[in-house]
């Protein structure tokens, strides 16, 4: 039997393998490739033949097991008899000079079809002498039974044996230059990557060669080394370009996305809610929901700037206080009370305190830059150790985390849910309590109760003593006067939160007992499906009206349920509306593949890969974040999206990401230390951010 083939129109292509026939391509598209052989598919058979069969996913039990031993048992098999001096033949009659170098590379027969690329899963040895070819043959074989190469196969319910797995081998050439390539007529102009020297003399021919190849196989990727102007062409493959960004939504222009709030879609209770205090409220802030997400702009009032007008934010935020103590009561007798105390508290704490209290901070940063101070940096310095809702939660939960034993890690938690117990995972009015669900609270009191304590405040002090010592003495009673306001306010930015989730949990109970009514009615099958309809719907079936002639409640559900799914989907781009403040950390790369996903960080390193595609808090999405990561790692890394330090739109990373559908951005320089685990960020590939938003 014959197993090293010549490439050439006459090689048997269902027997060559991927990479091989994408080179015969090359060729007969007229352009330059190196001399190249083929060995078959039949000897990575030859060589498995009366093994074990290999098991069909990594979930079987021993799967990585059989697969070291598969591939243990492969490099040990001797060679069928007459394929050595077949292969040194056949070498011979592309080069026979002793300086000869080769490379031997994977050809899969999956490999560098549209359906499954591939891109960097196999083994190839570059710059190889003669008489390392077979040891370097052995290697790339053994490479189709690594477990990343096996996860991969796995998802197109194939195994490496069913696969059909062939070896390339050509002549080695360096070059001054060598990278990818990749055009998409229908889009612009082709994309050049150098991964080392300089691609300008050759761009044209690239250029040229990328033209001719789409004309003839649609969009193409090919892999390419320039001696000068002199180009040769090593692979080519079906190109999936990057999605441009989307155009921003005429009815946006001017918002902002709340994204720091509320980064998923809301739910029609809260969307309801938004709709309410929009157009009940006089605060200074407009707000509206577009695709299930929050967006926001500031429309100054008159009527709210003169109740602000004279506050500080320490009496702003008692007067508030005050009142939710007088209208929140633990529940209300009907759904429109607890919405009327809700619109009641809301006003006041939207269009009074928190104007206050960004005015006051504002004043300080003015009187600082006024004075040549930088106050961005300074401003963090001044107010930080002020008494607030934060610090209680902190503080509350490292007496649960620092519980000696059951019992007072059972105090511990009753304390925190008596403070902070109306407070949910997030802003939404469907979203249980942590009264409601005390076992999820677990993990926020652990990551809360591992945050540094607060200081004695003295670090503050000496930067706002060092500010006022360089001051004239005329100015130094309003600085302490602008400072003192200014932490007042960071207490109060603080402290709002508590008293709005207070608010609104009065709202869920009052939702929750109408859901319970509605089902009584047997217009709900279950309670907490009141979330899911429209607010106005449900407080007129409060008041006893009967749902409108048509209206299908029954599919009133399953719309808002298939309008959440799709909105998760396809989150706003970072690139197309503004997002508020509080998207911090952002880092800028490269779009590797299109899509915005909102998710929680799971730094990678390659010990985390049995780590991947474990459920994170709330079921959010994992986005993995890397320096690096090697093709064969990512088929193990079960992901929503990818952020890599390194690498291009063409790198392995991006190609295999674009494959699964799902957003890369690469060449992030600095993610891997601007985010940590458990961190909620916003991932956009189409336009190369990553923002970090809680």
């Amino acid at each position: 039997m014959s197993f090293c083939v010549r490439l050439d129109p006459a090689a048997p292509r269902d027997k060559i393998g991927g990479k091989a026939r994408s080179l015969l391509s090359l060729d007969q598209a007229g352009l330059p490739v190196p001399p190249a052989l083929a060995v078959t598919t039949e000897l990575f058979s030859a060589l498995r033949a009366g093994a074990p069969p290999l098991p069909p996913s990594l979930e079987e039990p021993g799967a990585l097991e059989a697969l070291e031993g598969a591939a243990r048992a492969l490099r040990q098999a001797p060679w069928p008899i007459g394929f050595a001096p077949e292969l040194a033949a056949a070498l011979a009659s592309l080069d026979g000079r002793p300086e000869a170098r080769f490379a031997v590379r994977s050809s899969a027969a999956i490999e560098d079809r549209a359906e499954a690329l591939g891109a960097g899963l196999f083994l190839s040895r570059l710059d190889v002498p003669a008489a390392e070819v077979a040891a370097a043959l052995r290697e790339v074989l053994a490479s189709a039974l690594a477990p990343g190469a096996a996860a991969y196969l796995a998802r197109h319910g194939r195994t490496a044996d069913s696969v059909g797995f062939a070896v390339l081998i050509h002549l080695f050439t360096a070059g001054d230059a060598a990278g990818t390539a990749a055009l998409d007529s229908s889009h612009g102009a082709p994309l050049i990557d150098t991964h080392h020297g300089d691609a300008a003399p050759a761009r044209a021919r690239i250029a040229d060669a990328l033209t001719r190849l789409t004309a003839l196989h649609g969009p193409a990727e090919i892999e390419w080394v320039a001696t000068g102007r002199e180009v040769t062409f090593l692979q080519l493959r079906p190109y999936r370009r990057p999605r441009p960004p989307r155009a921003t939504s005429p009815e946006l222009l001017g918002w902002r996305w709340d994204a720091a709030h509320n980064p998923l879609p809301l739910s029609p209770a809260q969307a309801g809610l938004v709709a309410l205090v929009d157009g009940a409220c006089d605060t200074g802030l407009r707000q509206k929901v577009v695709g299930g997400y929050l967006f926001y702009r500031h429309e100054p009032s008159a009527t709210a700037n003169k109740k602000a007008m004279g506050q500080s934010p320490s009496w702003a935020l008692l007067t508030v206080q005050l009142l939710a103590k007088m209208r929140l009561r633990r529940s209300f007798d009907s759904l429109e009370k607890a919405l009327e105390a809700f619109l009641a508290i809301y006003e006041p704490l939207f269009g009074v305190l928190q104007p206050v209290a960004r005015a006051a901070r504002d004043a300080l940063a003015d009187f600082l830059r006024g004075r040549g101070a930088d106050a961005a940096a300074r401003l963090p310095a001044l107010l930080v150790g002020v008494p607030s809702a934060a610090g209680e939660r902190a503080q509350l939960a490292r007496a649960y985390a620092c519980a000696s034993d059951t019992a007072a890690r059972d105090d511990a938690r009753a304390a925190y849910l008596e403070r902070f117990g109306d407070e949910s995972p997030c802003w939404d009015v469907a979203e249980p309590t942590w009264r409601e669900a005390p076992g999820l609270l677990e993990n926020r009191l652990r990551t809360l109760g591992q945050s540094p304590a607060a200081g004695d405040g003295g670090t503050w002090r000496a930067v706002a003593e060092a500010i006022r010592a360089d001051l004239p003495p005329a100015e130094q009673p309003r600085w302490e006067t602008l400072l003192e306001a200014a932490r007042d306010a960071a207490a109060a930015a603080e402290d709002d939160d508590a008293i709005y989730a207070r608010a609104q949990a009065r709202v869920r109970e009052s939702l929750r007992l109408e859901g319970e009514r509605l089902v009584a009615r047997g217009l709900l099958p279950r309670p907490e499906d009141v979330f899911w309809l429209p607010l106005e719907l449900v407080r007129a079936l409060a008041r006893g009206e009967s749902p409108p002639p048509g209206e299908d409640i029954a599919g009133l559900l399953a719309e808002a349920r298939r309008a959440d799914a799709d909105a998760r989907a396809a989150p706003p781009s970072l690139a197309s509306v503004e997002v508020a403040g509080g998207a911090t950390g952002v880092v800028r790369g490269r779009s590797g593949a299109g899509g915005v996903c909102v998710g929680r960080v799971r730094l990678w390193d390659t010990a985390d890969a049995p780590r991947s595609g474990q459920s994170l808090p709330g079921g959010e999405p994992e986005v993995i974040v890397a320096r690096t990561i090697l093709p064969t790692e990512l088929p193990l890394i079960s992901a929503a999206a990818l952020v890599v330090e390194t690498g291009g739109a063409l790198d392995h990373v991006a190609v295999q990401a674009r494959e699964r559908g799902i957003p890369a951005v690469v060449g992030a320089a600095g993610a891997a230390a601007a985010f940590r685990d458990g961190d909620r960020v916003i991932v956009d590939g189409d336009a190369g951010l990553v923002a970090r938003i809680g």
